[in-house]
């Protein structure tokens, strides 16, 4: 697609990210299921490995875009926010709350562009 913007490479993008994400969770449970590590340091290490999937996924989208960096990131970056908070939601029966899940999906955009801006760059 030559100007346009890339859907095929944003879905792959966050295709990556979720299985980065899926990947680093299961690798952070087994470190704290046999570490000593206190149970307060869960939120803090999924929340840490949701943005570093989501930089990777942004990375990801634009470097098989090859153009627009910042906004196929943040595509991909919202795209797997929104996966990752349908699971949430669906699959734990959370409540859905729009202040922080509207400030979650700003931050996730924002990290997905970066890491888009970066793909292109490198």
């Amino acid at each position: 697609m030559e100007g346009g913007f890339d859907t095929a490479a944003v879905l792959r993008g966050a295709g990556i990210g979720a299985v980065w994400s899926a990947g680093l969770l299961l690798l952070a449970t087994l470190m704290l299921y046999m570490s000593s590590q206190p149970t307060a340091m869960v939120p803090w290490a999924a929340m840490g490995i949701a943005w570093l999937s989501v930089f990777v996924g942004g990375f990801s989208a634009a470097r098989r875009a090859g153009r627009a960096g910042l906004w196929h990131g943040a595509a991909a970056g919202l795209a797997l926010f929104l996966g990752l908070y349908l699971v949430g939601v669906l699959g734990f029966d959370a409540h859905v709350t729009l202040g922080p899940g509207a400030v979650r999906a700003l931050v996730a955009g924002i990290v997905g562009a970066l890491g888009g801006a970066l793909g292109l760059a490198l």
